[in-house]
This record gives C-alpha cells, structure tokens and sequence, in this order.
C-alpha cells in the first residue's frame, strides 16, 4: 500500500512535468508567431479610450491601482508593436482596456458609495431634528 502511494506522487510529479512542457511549447509557438497579424490599432484606440473615460471619472483618487495598470499594459502593447510583435500587443492592448473599465467601474462604485454615506447622515440628521421637533412639542403641552 505504501509503495503505490509513492508511484502516484511520481506520476504526478511526471503529469506536472509535462504539463509545464506543454505550455512552455505553446507559449514559444505563440511567441514565434507574434510577429505575424495586423497592427491592433482598433485594441490600442480602445484601450486609450477607457483610460481616458476611467480618468475623467476619477479612477485616479478611486481605482489607482487597476488604472495604473491598465497604463503600464498600454505602454507595453505600444513597445510590442515596434518590436512588431503584433499578437502580444493586441492581447496587451486588450488587458489594458479591461483594466480601464475595471477602474472606471470601481470609480463608479466608490463614488455611488460615497452618495450613500451622504443619504445616510442627511437623514440621521432630520430623524435627530424630528425627534427634538416631536420632543419640544410635547413639552408645550
């Protein structure tokens, strides 16, 4: 019993192995074909749009993080197309947009949070107001 617990662990230890190698093949075969394929102009414009409209929104005081990358992986793209790696920047320029729309949503919702914080003491502030109004009147008579 304690042996075929052992030929399991190297089994697996040689499954990972050769997932590890398969992926490694795959990434060099993508790799080498990078430099084949359009520019990904439409991918880059959309990924400068979402940052832009992320920016106006107020990503940076809200969604630092998710902006600031979404910049670093649209400078990224734009140094993989002058290397001419065309699928890499377009998967790149890809991230970046979702990063984007991931920091103007997270804007969006701090904000709308924020609102509600706002509501909330707003009407903190009349339930105190009724409550001394109800109280005095009750005093008059």
């Amino acid at each position: 019993m304690h042996g075929t617990g052992k030929r399991n662990t190297v089994s697996c230890e040689r499954s990972a192995g050769s997932i590890v190698a398969v992926t490694a093949i795959g990434l060099f075969g993508i790799t080498g074909c990078a430099s084949t394929g359009e520019r990904p102009d439409a991918a880059l414009a959309t990924a400068q749009a979402n940052i832009q409209q992320a920016q106006q929104a107020g990503a940076n005081e809200h969604a630092a993080q998710p902006l600031s990358s979404a910049r670093e992986k649209l400078a990224a793209a734009e140094a993989a197309v002058a290397r001419d790696e065309m699928l890499v920047a377009e998967h790149l320029a890809a991230e970046a947009a979702l990063d984007a729309e991931l920091a103007g949503a997270m804007t969006r919702n701090r904000k709308t949070q924020l609102a509600v914080e706002e509501l909330n003491d707003t009407i903190e502030v009349l339930r105190e107001e009724l409550a001394r109004g109800q109280s005095s009147m009750g005093e008059m008579q």
